[in-house]
């Protein structure tokens, strides 16, 4: 076995054998700060108190000083293992084991890492380089600044910058300051500038002044479609050269849905599920030349959530419940949610990567009303959409040209006639992320929508991620407990015990 570590932005561990992934969680669950950056020494510890034994140790990311570097030392002392760096975009690259291509074109992108933004690789039986951009060219951090010129936090909340560019908007600006250039192959930055000084020249450019919501969405529209044109055109060519049509896209970058589905359309597109930084304390154990391809059919790699725990922390707080059995728990918790209750859940295994994915996550009936209720309770912004899980058997009465996604990674146009029917989880340009499960993935959750669906037709529920606006989403026992009790939401599956709000 291989324990991984990665000890920067959204820092992680992970514990892999040679056929599968054991256990891998990010560090920020456990002290409750978004994207924490430093040693993560509570995932860690809980991964080793469930195994001890391992070969050896790789940690993602190869440069590092000071008490980054001493932490790493101190804890190689420790153990008295093997450590291995591996360069931060091998990190990344090397998760297209996950997939199940012979051979694809991997591309990595984010803000920078080990002094570079991009890597382009030949995925085979190992990785084969063939393209990369330094951190002055930067795709990643265009996006960031971007982020940070509207008034965001660069480096988390790309996500709204996306979520803004698919309104409406008749005015476009053209101006070129992101491609990729064939010859070089590499992308071309033409701020000249990075960081602070990249946001400070884009306010330059753009005279932006943040009047309004249309100025933010006329900003948006251009960095997202400067990010499509520049990326798809990358992916384009080098498709083309090495005539490889099987694309694993990888790096912060990749959590841009929009320009995920984009690549989709004419590529066979594999994103992993934990695409981001914390990915890379696993992507690191993977480079292991004995690993080959690993299947994975969830993301339930994380904190397992215990009955005995739940039992502790209830008798403490005096909290009523009601004790479920497995086989109860679709019946009665779909009975809650057609009443138009919605339920936070945390049980079983803690999901790896950005998405709750059943076991940590809020569910309602899809309704614009749920949305609205769902927004005010956790103060999100208003313009955010929410995303479905959809029974994989019925993607496509609701999904036009639907695949099979299971983490969240991609979006799908809605067919016109079943937008009403669930509203609350369609953005303003028809388009949902839609999670698209099937039982194997996890039989709970799928025969809970199951129990909906064959109540009232509906194979689809809201799910978002059950956290505080702001904050990561919930890991412990006691994470549950405390967010629930912050809110005003009807109901908590913990494990096996429903907890009902006006009894607490």
């Amino acid at each position: 076995m291989i324990l991984g570590i990665h000890d920067g932005h959204n820092s992680s561990s992970s514990l892999i054998s040679r056929e599968r992934i054991l256990w891998a969680m990010s560090e920020e669950r456990f002290v409750r700060k978004k994207n924490y950056r430093g040693f993560p020494k509570n995932s860690l510890s809980y991964i080793l108190s469930k195994e001890k034994d391992f070969e050896y140790i790789t940690v993602g990311s190869v440069f590092r000083k000071g008490k980054r570097l001493g932490d790493i030392k101190e804890f190689q002392s420790k153990v008295m293992k093997k450590l291995l760096y591996i360069y931060h975009h091998l990190s990344h690259s090397y998760l297209y084991k996950l997939s199940n291509f012979k051979e694809c074109l991997v591309i990595s992108i984010d803000g920078a890492g080990d002094g570079l933004s991009f890597l382009a690789s030949i995925g085979s039986k190992d990785l084969e380089i063939i393209a990369e951009s330094d951190v002055i060219d930067s795709v990643g951090d265009f996006y960031a600044s971007i982020t940070e010129l509207l008034g965001f936090k660069a480096m988390k909340d790309e996500g709204k910058v996306m979520s803004l560019s698919s309104f409406p908007c008749s005015e476009r600006i053209e101006l070129k300051v992101l491609d990729y250039i064939e010859e070089l192959k590499s992308f071309k930055n033409f701020l000249g500038v990075v960081g602070r000084e990249g946001t400070e020249k884009l306010r330059e450019l753009l005279n932006y002044k943040g009047e309004s919501f249309n100025e933010k969405v006329k900003i948006s529209r251009f960095a997202q479609e400067t990010l499509e044109r520049a990326v798809l055109k990358a992916v384009d060519n080098l498709s083309k050269e090495y005539g490889i049509e099987n694309i694993v896209f990888t790096g912060g970058v990749a959590q841009n849905v929009k320009l995920n589905t984009k690549i989709a359309e004419n590529y066979n597109l594999f994103v992993p599920p934990f695409m981001g930084d914390e990915g890379l304390s696993l992507g690191s154990s993977l480079s292991d030349g004995k690993i080959g391809r690993i299947e994975i059919k969830n993301t339930y790699f994380g904190y397992e959530i215990e009955n005995e725990k739940v039992e502790e922390i209830i008798e403490e707080k005096k909290l009523s419940y009601k004790y479920l059995e497995d086989s109860e728990i679709p019946e009665v918790v779909g009975e809650l949610i057609l009443k138009n209750n919605i339920v936070c859940v945390a049980r079983g295994k803690m999901e790896f990567g950005p998405r709750a994915l059943g076991n940590r996550s809020i569910l309602a009936l899809p309704t614009r009303e749920n949305r609205e209720r769902i927004n005010k309770i956790l103060g999100r912004d208003w313009f955010m959409p929410f995303a479905p899980t959809i029974l994989y058997e019925h993607v496509d009465e609701y999904l036009k040209e639907p695949k099979y996604s299971p983490f969240m990674t991609l979006l799908f146009k809605v067919k016109e006639e079943k937008i009403k029917e669930i509203e609350g989880v369609v953005h303003v340009d028809k388009t949902t992320r839609a999670q698209t499960l099937k039982r194997e993935s996890n039989p709970i959750y799928y025969d809970t929508i199951k129990y909906i669906y064959d109540s009232i037709n509906l194979p689809v529920l809201l799910n978002t991620s059950f956290n505080l606006h702001g904050e990561p989403i919930v890991c412990t026992e006691r994470d549950a407990i405390n967010s629930f009790l912050r809110t005003k939401f009807n109901y908590l599956l913990l494990a096996n015990y429903l907890i009902k709000r006006e009894n607490l």
